[in-house]
């Protein structure tokens, strides 16, 4: 066992593991200067370097702030964004001057990806005002991604005078004491509360799991997922082309036992198939007489032998479903009076409404299929609930009936032969209500109207902000470059996966890791080596993932952070950590709790530690080159952890 050595703390401030002499005479150095916003007045009369990230309806406009021009977005959801450069560990105030045409509508102004929590501001005045947003760069920061947005409405929002500002130097970091803790809020609508905590336990315990879309999408290598739209091609091209029996979806290999496998062997505890996604097929025996499915094109369920094979596994059992379906004109003019922007050239018709109504029975009828015919299943990730793929909350809630019940005088009604009925009242029941009925213990997410057990984030952007209290879920491809499978695409490498697992076990966010088989069901072998390497590592580390929680003390972005259990704390220290040339690591303070070892999780070597003054534990010797992405270290108390209420 290493010595245990006792040492008196002089006067100091802590700066996440630095000790710097509260004395000390010497002046921090001047901070480089970057370059700030560019083209933030849009004087150069086009849209210039408002084109990194997300450009959705974004133009030049005359009607400025100041001088001749500014930017104008809409109508309906609209947004471009810029990343900029920043100084690390400094304050910022991010500026615009914006208005929109309607009071009912707003522009909002983003600051993301600085190593904080992202934050906007937003402003509904039809005169241009000022609003700002201060932030915090980490230490690890290199840029933030300024997002503007106009959210939604048929008028449009604009901006102006686009400014970052440093302000100084971010305040020093202070040692932290163990967190207290903070009870998830359960929250209602629509007549259905959130699942309990007890509920929730697995998928807090699981921490990692894998997400596959799969579809006739896959069959087609001009694009991933979304070919349908991004090609333009109408639903009678694209189902040519996916049932061509040379080249199109075939599912001839298709062995979900092998997947499932795989998950096991990467150290995942779940999975996630899309069971149909926006182009309409539905992978599974769909009865409306309107749907196209696997069942009548290949003569298989092929989400029954998935959920089969999943639970044969021991995995938890997801489903992923879209209820948005390119396959219907009138999902982008459900009123059949205003027809959004669409690349088919759909034009408004009052033909329109009914056929919206049509994609709405074909959803019922699927949703009741997949909670009522597969047994167990316990999480649904709903995906593309809004209309017209513009974000109108009240309107995809009046349209869906995504709470308890069905409204009894819904302008889109659902026929009684798709409708199931409440046993006690006899109301006809809604998503939720479906959801309830077939699968009490099922938790869902957000991404469908209704407030969601699980709130989700997606896309490869670094996982930042502090430990969740509701449960959060963080969903990225490990194919570069779309979500549905592109021959010959490079991937995510093993050590971000490690990363990015780390960064969301500390927040006690999970990790939903997507594979894309190719049309006849085969896992490129580039995805299988990187799953198998994380198993592989996992097998050393998975102690500090799985069933554990995020805490005891808060992560510091780019740097560490920890997840604990029972007696024991574990620390995830990064790449970026301040102090990793010294091959040490300094924790915050342990309060009345004392040590009984430390070891490096990967190698199980043992490391002495010295306990100050300050409850701070200095960890020596530390190995930073055995996994440099990540290195994480276990800390072993005396007694169990029980942060304080």
């Amino acid at each position: 066992m290493p010595r245990r050595i006792l040492c008196k703390a002089i006067p100091a401030l802590f700066v996440l593991g630095v000790l710097v002499s509260a004395s000390a005479e010497t002046k921090p150095p001047k901070p480089a200067t970057v370059p700030g916003v560019l083209n933030g007045d849009f004087e150069k009369g086009t849209i210039g370097h408002w084109k990194d990230g997300k450009v959705s309806k974004a133009a030049i406009s005359s009607i400025a702030h100041t001088g001749k021009h500014a930017l104008a977005l809409g109508p309906e959801r609209a947004m471009c964004s810029q990343i900029v450069p920043v100084i690390a560990d400094s304050r910022y105030r991010l500026t615009a001057h914006v208005r929109t045409e309607a009071g009912a509508e707003e522009v909002q102004l983003m600051a993301s990806n600085f190593g904080g929590v992202k934050t906007s501001v937003s402003s509904a005045l039809t005169e241009y005002s000022p609003i700002h947003l201060d932030f915090v760069t980490a230490h690890t920061a290199k840029e933030v991604l300024i997002t503007l947005i106009h959210p939604g409405g048929p008028g449009k929002g604009y901006v102006d005078d686009v400014k970052l500002t440093r302000l100084g130097n971010a305040p020093p970091p202070v040692i932290e004491e163990f967190m207290k803790a903070t009870p998830r809020p359960i929250e209602e609508e629509g007549g259905a509360a959130m699942q309990p905590d007890k509920t929730l336990d697995w998928f807090q315990d699981a921490k990692f799991g894998m997400f596959i879309h799969w579809g006739v999408y896959s069959s087609m290598p001009e694009g991933s997922e979304w070919v349908m739209h991004q090609q333009a091609y109408t639903p009678e091209v694209y189902q040519k082309r996916a049932e061509d029996p040379l080249n199109g979806f075939t599912a001839a290999k298709y062995n979900p036992a092998d997947w499932a496998k795989l998950a096991k062997t990467a150290g995942m505890k779940y999975m996630v198939l899309t069971t149909r996604h926006h182009d309409g097929y539905a992978l599974f025996d769909s009865r409306h007489e309107n749907s196209w499915n696997a069942f009548r094109h290949l003569t298989r369920d092929l989400v029954r032998e998935y959920c089969d094979a999943a639970r044969e596994a021991g995995l938890h059992v997801g489903l992923y479903y879209s209820p948005m379906s390119w396959r219907y004109p009138g999902y982008y003019d459900i009123n059949g009076t205003d027809c959004k922007p669409n690349v088919w050239g759909y034009k408004t018709d009052p033909a329109h409404k009914e056929n919206a109504r049509l994609m709405k029975e074909e959803v019922y009828e699927q949703v009741n299929r997949l909670l009522s015919s597969y047994g167990p299943i316990e999480y649904m990730f709903w995906d593309g609930g809004w209309l017209g793929q513009t974000k109108d909350p009240a309107m995809e809630d009046r349209f869906w009936d995504t709470g308890m019940f069905q409204n009894p005088g819904n302008e889109w009604p659902v026929p009684d032969r798709y409708t199931v009925r409440d046993e006690t009242t006899g109301k006809p029941l809604g998503i939720m209500g479906m959801v309830r009925r077939h699968q009490p213990r099922m938790l869902v997410n957000e991404r469908f109207g209704w407030v969601g057990d699980i709130h989700g984030e997606e896309g490869s952007a670094a996982v930042g902000g502090p430990i969740r209290v509701q449960a959060m879920e963080k969903c990225m491809s490990l194919m570069k470059g779309g979500w549905g499978y592109r021959p010959d695409r490079p991937v995510v490498s093993f050590e971000e996966v490690a990363v990015y697992l780390s960064d969301c076990a500390v927040r006690n966010i999970n990790y939903l890791l997507n594979v894309t088989p190719d049309r006849e069901g085969v896992i490129p072998r580039n995805q299988c080596e990187v799953l198998e390497r994380m198993g592989q590592w996992l097998e050393k580390t998975g102690t500090a993932i799985h069933k554990t929680r995020g805490g005891p003390w808060q992560p510091q972005f780019g740097e560490f952070g920890f997840t604990y259990r029972d007696e024991k704390i574990y620390a995830h220290v990064f790449a970026g950590y301040r102090d990793r040339a010294k091959n040490t690591f300094r924790t915050h303070s342990i309060g009345r709790h004392s040590v009984k070892s430390v070891k490096d999780l990967a190698t199980g070597k043992a490391l002495p530690w010295t306990l100050n003054d300050d409850k701070t534990i200095l960890i020596n010797d530390v190995d930073y080159t055995v996994n440099p992405a990540v290195t994480i270290l276990e800390i072993t108390l005396n007694d169990r952890i029980e942060l304080p209420e």
